[in-house]
C-alpha cells in the first residue's frame, strides 16, 4: 500500500518554492510513496505556463510595489499569493493521480475541525465557501511517470492587494493565451477566526496521514528547498523561473492597441519581443517615412518600457522634423508607452 510524507517548506521565496517542485517533479520516485509539500510565499502574482502577464494583472502597480511576478510550469489561471495563503502540492505517481481526492482531502481536514465552515469541491476543481466564494483554486503537471496537483487555500490572504492587482480587463488586448476565470474570494478566517497558517497545515498533515501510512513519523517535516546539497540542481532551476525569458518570454503571441483621435497605434509582441508596430492615421497626418523609420527602429525589441524608450528617445533626439510634426512623434511615442503596460 501506498506511504505518505508531508513536507514543509521553510522558504517564503515563491521561485524557490517552483523550483523545488520541479526538482521533486523531475527526481523522485514516488512509485510506493506519495508526497504532500506545504509552503507559501511573500506577496507575489503567479501566472499560469500558458499565459499573459500584460494581459492578467496590472503591470504598472506590480511594478512599482514588492510584489513579484512568476510564472508556473502548470497550467490554468493566475492568482495572488502571500503569506496568508497556503500552498499544498500533492505529488502522486502519474497513476495514481487524483485532484477531486486531494480536494476533498483538505475539505474533510478543514470540516472536521471547523464544522462551521461550509467548504465543498466545485466541478471546476475549486473549494468554495459557502457554495459562493473561492478559498481555493487547482492547477496540476502530468509527466510520464510523476504528477502533481497543487492548490492555493486562502485564509488570511491580503484581499484589496489581491484584488488590486488581478484583472483582466485590459483595453485594445487580442489574446490567443490562457485566460483566467474571474471569481468571488474570501479568506477561511473570515468565517473562523481562529484559523491559523499552523493549525492549517497540522490538520492537513493529520489528514493526510489518516489515508496514507507514514513513510517515516507521524509529523511535518520541515525542509529548506534552496539546499543544493540536498536537491542538487535547483538554483539553476530557480534561477531559470525568476529570469526575464521565462516570466515575460514566454508569453504567447499577442497585440495591443492604444488610439487618439488623430492616430492609433497596434503592437504585435511574440515571446515579449516586439513582431511589429503598426501606426494608422489619416491620409498626410504625417510623413510615412518617418513613421516606418521608427517602427524600423521598433522590430526585435524587447517589449518592455525601458527598452522602448530607450528607441523613441533616440530617435526623437535625431530626427529634424517641424514643430507641428514633433508633437505628433511625441504623441505616437506616448501611446507606445502607453501599450506597455
Amino acid at each position: 500500500h501506498c506511504k505518505g510524507v508531508v513536507y514543509e517548506s521553510v522558504s517564503s521565496d515563491v521561485f524557490t518554492n517552483l523550483a523545488f517542485e520541479d526538482w521533486v517533479y523531475n527526481n523522485l520516485d514516488l512509485s510506493t510513496t506519495n508526497l504532500l509539500l506545504l509552503w507559501r510565499n511573500d506577496p507575489c502574482v503567479v501566472i499560469g505556463r500558458h499565459q499573459n502577464p500584460w494581459a492578467e494583472c496590472q503591470l504598472r502597480q506590480l511594478w512599482g510595489s514588492k510584489v513579484k511576478l512568476a510564472r508556473r510550469r502548470s497550467g490554468g489561471g493566475t492568482v495572488y499569493h502571500d503569506l496568508g495563503n497556503l500552498n499544498c502540492t500533492f505529488f502522486t505517481d502519474r497513476k495514481r493521480y487524483n485532484r477531486k481526492e486531494n480536494l476533498e482531502l483538505i475539505t474533510n481536514a478543514l470540516r472536521s475541525t471547523w464544522p462551521g465552515l461550509d467548504v465543498t469541491v466545485s466541478c471546476r476543481d475549486d473549494i468554495l465557501l459557502d457554495n459562493f466564494f473561492k478559498v481555493s483554486g487547482s492547477s496540476a503537471k502530468l509527466g510520464r511517470q510523476i504528477a502533481y496537483h497543487h492548490c492555493t487555500l486562502l485564509h488570511s490572504v491580503n484581499t484589496p492587494e489581491l484584488k488590486s492587482l488581478l484583472h483582466s480587463k485590459k483595453e485594445g488586448l487580442t489574446n490567443r493565451a490562457t485566460k483566467s476565470v474571474e471569481s468571488a474570494v474570501k479568506n477561511l478566517s473570515d468565517v473562523e477566526p481562529s484559523i491559523r497558517h499552523s493549525s492549517l497545515v497540522d490538520v492537513i498533515a493529520e489528514q493526510f496521514y489518516s489515508q496514507y501510512q507514514p513513510l517515516y513519523k507521524n509529523k511535518v517535516y520541515p525542509m529548506d528547498p534552496s539546499s543544493e546539497v540536498d536537491w542538487p540542481g535547483v538554483l539553476s532551476s530557480r534561477e531559470e523561473l525568476g529570469s526575464w525569458n521565462w516570466v515575460y518570454g514566454k508569453t504567447p503571441q499577442f497585440s495591443v492597441q492604444r488610439s487618439h483621435t488623430d492616430v492609433s497605434v497596434l503592437v504585435h509582441v511574440h515571446h515579449a519581443r516586439i513582431l511589429g508596430v503598426v501606426i494608422q492615421a489619416l491620409d498626410g497626418w504625417i510623413d510615412t517615412g518617418l513613421i516606418q523609420e521608427l517602427t524600423g527602429h521598433l522590430a526585435g525589441t524587447k517589449f518592455w518600457p525601458k527598452d522602448v524608450a530607450e528607441i523613441t528617445e533616440a530617435f526623437l533626439g535625431a530626427v529634424i522634423v517641424d514643430a507641428d510634426t514633433r508633437q505628433k512623434l511625441h504623441l505616437v511615442c506616448k501611446l507606445l508607452q502607453e501599450t506597455l503596460s
